[in-house]
C-alpha cells in the first residue's frame, strides 16, 4: 500500500486553501511564490478564479506541458501503487496532491479519495 507523508509546502507552514500552489510547487521544484504568481496571471488571462480547475489545468497542460495520465477510476493510494516511480500531480474532488515515487505528500492523508485528473511531472 502507498505510503503517506505529511508535507506542507506553504513557506509559513500555514494550513490554508492553497493546495494547488503547494502541490505544483513541490512537484515542479519551482518556488511557492513563483507558482502563486503563475496561477494569478493564468487566472487573469482566463478570467477565472486561480483555484478553479479550468485555470490550473491550463497552467499544467498548456504552460508547463505536463503529461495527462489515465486515472482508471483509481483512488490516490491505488494510483500511487500503480506508479511507483516518478512525480505526479493528482486531483480529486476539490483538492490536488503530489505523489513522488509512490509516496503521497500532502497536509492530510488523501489516499482513499478518487482521482479525477492526473499529470506526470517527471
Amino acid at each position: 500500500m502507498a505510503r503517506y507523508v505529511y508535507h506542507n509546502q506553504n513557506p509559513d507552514s500555514r494550513r490554508i486553501s492553497d493546495c494547488v500552489t503547494r502541490a505544483v510547487s513541490f512537484a515542479s521544484g519551482i518556488p511557492y511564490e513563483e507558482i502563486r504568481t503563475k496561477l494569478y496571471h493564468t487566472a487573469k488571462l482566463l478570467n477565472c478564479e486561480k483555484l478553479c480547475v479550468c485555470c490550473y489545468r491550463h497552467l499544467l497542460d498548456d504552460v508547463m506541458k505536463y503529461q495527462r495520465m489515465d486515472c482508471d477510476g483509481l483512488d490516490v493510494g491505488q494510483f500511487a501503487d500503480k506508479h511507483p516511480y516518478g512525480t505526479y500531480l493528482v486531483r480529486m474532488g476539490g483538492h490536488i496532491s503530489t505523489i513522488v515515487d509512490g509516496v503521497v505528500y500532502d497536509i492530510f492523508d488523501c489516499r482513499s479519495e478518487v482521482v479525477t485528473d492526473a499529470w506526470k511531472v517527471i
